[in-house]
């Protein structure tokens, strides 16, 4: 009697093994970009922050000269792997919109900022990547509320 496995049972395994890692690595490099995602959230949350310490020192409204280089000190503090620095896109006396893009091009997460505080995280990408990110569809965009 001979020992071993047949061609047969060794293509099976194989084939099983195939498909593990084929239903098993999207998931896997989802949850992945979910984790680098939260750099660029908190990294936002602290641009936020920064921009609604100078609309309070301001009298409760934004400054109107509130450019991408106040933002630098954040940039400096906060962990820039994935993401570029913060860049505020939109200001007026009521809201300020801070940017922050992936480097790999894929999306963008911009914050909104109304009468101090953090309004909501909207991000820019395909809805796939968005719903991935954990945005909920509102208002026809994905972004994650915080004005509740």
């Amino acid at each position: 009697m001979q020992k071993g496995f047949t061609l047969i049972e060794l293509l099976i395994v194989m084939v099983v093994v195939g498909i593990l890692v084929s239903v098993s690595l999207p998931k896997y490099y989802a949850s992945m970009e979910r984790g680098r995602s939260m750099e660029g959230i908190s990294n936002l949350r602290a641009a936020s922050d920064a921009v609604n310490a100078k609309y309070v020192l301001n009298g409760n409204s934004y400054p109107n000269s509130l450019s991408s280089t106040n933002l630098q000190d954040i940039a400096d503090l906060t962990k820039s792997q994935y993401f570029s620095a913060p860049v505020i896109t939109r200001v007026s006396s009521v809201f300020v919109e801070i940017q922050i893009g992936r480097l790999d091009g894929t999306y963008a997460l911009r914050a909104r900022n109304s009468q101090g505080s953090l309004q909501y995280i909207q991000c820019g990408g395909s809805a796939d990547t968005c719903l991935n990110l954990g945005m909920e569809l509102s208002d026809g965009i994905y972004k994650m509320d915080f004005s509740k």
